[in-house]
């Protein structure tokens, strides 16, 4: 296969000269200068790459079916997103681990599961969000290690409050076993935050979603950063942001990207079942009600918002509306979560690379998706 006379994004960059792309069984062979170019330019990026997503097309990705499992990876593949973490929402560790064990059986035959993400149950009930609040365990146990160690093949990311028990020897548990440590869904200070980004901590977790921010502890006069704050000053931590135009205004991403930049952001979905669908009533996880708008998800009694239906692929459109360059913003929704999570196959177009392609126009819109995964 050869896709013909397109500017190829990678490393932030954009070739000069149109390009022809070679791909044989899947892989990239080859990247060579065009002798012709489209009438309209058109940008060839790596597919997606979402660290973090719950669900879409009708189904939460944790009903660990083939069914759900179909669905939700239809959905990102059609939207761009070529490879995806499944994400669970706060779930007592014996039932998560029968839900991995399922999840260990299914086949993934459009965009490609590269891993799980636990959001919780280690998080503070005060910054909860969406999330059951009968399944968050204030504090990490010595025998919790256990339910890492069985399922460390599969987990990628586990997000957790530095403020709850024992919050930094789980972050150490987490690193030693390969999986990625982010703080999120918090009531943490600073000392906190920082304790845990010692044992390896490198993540926020939909920043400015549901994280601290500048505040005391009761009894103390002392004002502390929160975990926004803590993010943007603190090199060591990549964040994610839901750049939706809702979850994160304009203004709040141009605070975030003038801190960060962009090579230290990772944008997600946070999508949730309603994603893809019409607007009514779904299901976050398998129990938490939720209403589609059309825009966005809320709790089904409209009290927050519960998540995003928007694909990473339509955040980079919002992206570069704003005036971000094509080229930065696909980078935030491919090579920094690959370089973020340690893939060295995805991610960027180069030879060797998976042939995982979406095509762009000069607003950044999808145009067209090359899925190496899909049937």
């Amino acid at each position: 296969m050869q896709i013909t006379g397109v500017f190829v994004i990678s490393d932030g960059k954009t070739t000069s000269v149109p390009q022809d792309i070679t791909v044989e069984n899947g892989i990239i062979t080859d990247i060579s200068p065009s002798v012709s170019a489209p009438e309209k330019p058109l940008y060839a990026t790596a597919g997606f790459i979402d660290e973090h997503t719950h669900g879409g097309y009708g189904h939460d990705f944790f009903e660990a079916t083939q069914e759900a499992a179909d669905a939700v990876g239809k959905f990102h593949s059609d939207h761009g997103t070529t490879s995806f973490v499944g994400t669970a929402v706060a779930t007592k560790l014996e039932d998560l681990d029968i839900q991995i064990g399922k999840i260990r059986n299914l086949k993934h035959r459009y965009a490609d599961l590269i891993g799980l993400h636990m959001e919780g149950p280690f998080i503070s009930v005060k910054k909860k969000g969406a999330q059951p609040e009968e399944n968050i365990k204030a504090s990490y146990e010595p025998e919790d290690g256990k339910f890492f160690e069985k399922n460390a093949d599969l987990l990628k990311i586990v997000t957790l409050c530095p403020h709850a028990g024992h919050a930094a020897e789980l972050t150490e548990k987490l690193v030693s076993l390969g999986i990625k440590a982010h703080a999120g869904h918090d009531d943490s200070i600073e000392p906190e935050i920082t304790a845990c980004v010692k044992k390896g901590l490198d993540g926020a977790t939909h920043l400015y979603c549901a994280s601290s921010g500048v505040g005391r502890r009761k009894g103390d006069i002392t004002k502390y950063a929160g975990l926004n704050e803590t993010t943007l000053i603190t090199d060591e931590i990549s964040a994610e942001v839901i750049a939706d135009d809702i979850h994160i205004p304009r203004s709040v991403f141009t605070l975030i990207l003038k801190n960060k930049g962009y090579r230290k952001i990772m944008l997600v979905s946070d999508s949730l079942s309603a994603a893809g669908m019409p607007e009514g009533n779904y299901k976050l996880g398998t129990d938490i009600d939720i209403y589609n708008n059309g825009k966005v998800a809320l709790l089904a009694d409209f009290s927050a918002l519960a998540g995003s239906i928007t694909p990473v692929s339509k955040m980079v459109e919002i992206l570069v509306s704003y005036g971000v360059p094509v080229a930065e913003a696909c980078y935030m929704g491919n090579e920094s979560p690959a370089r973020h999570l340690g893939l060295t196959d995805r991610g960027t177009i180069a030879v060797g690379m998976r042939a995982d392609i979406c095509l762009l126009d000069e607003k950044g819109k999808l145009v067209k998706v090359y899925c190496v995964n899909c049937r």
